[in-house]
């Protein structure tokens, strides 16, 4: 795991440290100097734990990141952190300058055995990256530990294809024909967001007062966001600038809001006021609750399973295939920043199109096919 052979661990006032030396002689030296800094005061300073080091580089960013951001990220060094490197000894209890490469890719094989995905753990050890080069940057370490670690291959399909993937219409109509025998209590959910684009957190942030049926358009303004230390809350804004939009609407989607005000009227006593779409206890809807109904519903369609996502996905798909010239208009309806975002999501939808485009071209030129073939 590191550079050098042999390792000693000591524990002064109760707290423990550990010095590393390439021979028993640089061992015990390396010991003197430790409980020496240890005396002065001076170790935690110049060279603090890696846990400590991260509450400090937390407190910087508090006033720059929002709260959910915050608290993914504090979740992904967590994730680092805590993987033990001895007996009783975690990472996130090195020292800073202490820290080496290899340690750092003996980290990252640990998660990998414990069996966390390439793709996670590309994400957590990203931001593992941007803590030690603001270390760097304030002079803590020298040099970051992570500076030339590579990215781990991505082993399995792209979520794309998979779990957010776009819906069949065969799996669309098996799923929406097994959660309405299943008397799902969000099939509202389910309909509005296939039939909208929204985000699950968009939908869910709704109030009425969000529902302009006299401009005819529902005002996408907010989205249901997470504090620092993890819970539900509707958001000031939407997920992203472009995130603010209103989206057509429909009386198709103006009768499933209907139909959910009128559930909410008789579950909790309330007409107008509140969130639209929300759990079955009535509180904030959570987008792992969400899911956890799709799986059950899935399993009762004898469909692969999906996420929330999908919904999303197959309304832009269905509109491409649909409006192929008016991907302008789809990405204002999703609320894509830039158009060119919108046709890289969906060029496999595009690709058929122009296939099917192609082939309705038909140009006479009065030669016989067998005298085209080649």
């Amino acid at each position: 795991m590191a550079d050098k052979k042999y390792r000693k661990t000591f524990t002064v006032d109760g707290v423990r440290y550990y010095v590393r030396g390439s021979t028993k002689k640089e061992l015990a030296e390396k010991e003197i100097e430790k409980r020496e800094e240890i005396k002065n005061g001076i170790v935690d300073k110049q060279n603090p734990k890696l846990d400590d080091y991260y509450k400090h580089f937390t407190r910087v960013r508090r006033s720059e990141v929002s709260e959910s951001t915050l608290r993914a990220q504090q979740s992904q060094f967590k994730i680092i952190s805590e993987v033990e490197i001895s007996q009783g000894e975690t990472f996130g209890s090195m020292r800073m300058k202490d820290i080496t490469p290899k340690d750092i890719e003996y980290v990252r094989l640990q998660l990998l055995d414990d069996g966390k995905t390439p793709e996670n753990l590309n994400t957590c050890f990203a931001h593992l990256k941007h803590v030690f080069n603001t270390a760097v940057y304030d002079e803590t370490i020298e040099k970051n530990p992570c500076r030339n670690m590579k990215k781990l291959k991505r082993e399995s399909q792209k979520v794309g294809d998979t779990i957010h993937r776009a819906l069949t219409l065969d799996e669309t109509k098996k799923f929406f024909k097994a959660a309405r025998e299943r008397n799902s209590f969000y099939l509202n959910v389910f309909s509005i967001m296939i039939k909208t684009g929204m985000r699950i957190g968009e939908v869910t942030a709704l109030y009425p007062s969000d529902i302009d049926e006299v401009n005819g358009c529902i005002h996408v303004r907010k989205t249901i966001t997470r504090d620092e230390v993890g819970g539900y809350k509707v958001g000031d804004s939407a997920k992203t600038e472009c995130g603010n939009r209103d989206i057509p609407l429909t009386d198709e989607i103006l009768d499933i809001i209907n139909q959910q005000k009128l559930i909410n009227s008789e579950l909790f006593g309330e007409v107008d006021n509140g969130l639209i779409f929300r759990s079955s206890e009535g509180e904030i809807l959570r987008e792992y609750t969400l899911n956890r109904e799709i799986r059950r519903v899935c399993i009762d369609a004898d469909i692969d399973y999906f996420t929330s996502h999908a919904f999303r996905n197959t309304f832009a798909t269905r509109f491409i295939e649909q409006s192929p010239h008016e991907y302008k208009i789809l990405s204002d309806i999703i609320g894509h920043s830039d158009v060119t975002l919108t046709l890289n999501l969906y060029t496999h939808v595009m690709k058929d199109n122009k296939v099917k485009a192609m082939n309705s071209v038909s140009i006479d030129t009065g030669v016989p096919k067998m005298c085209q073939e080649r």
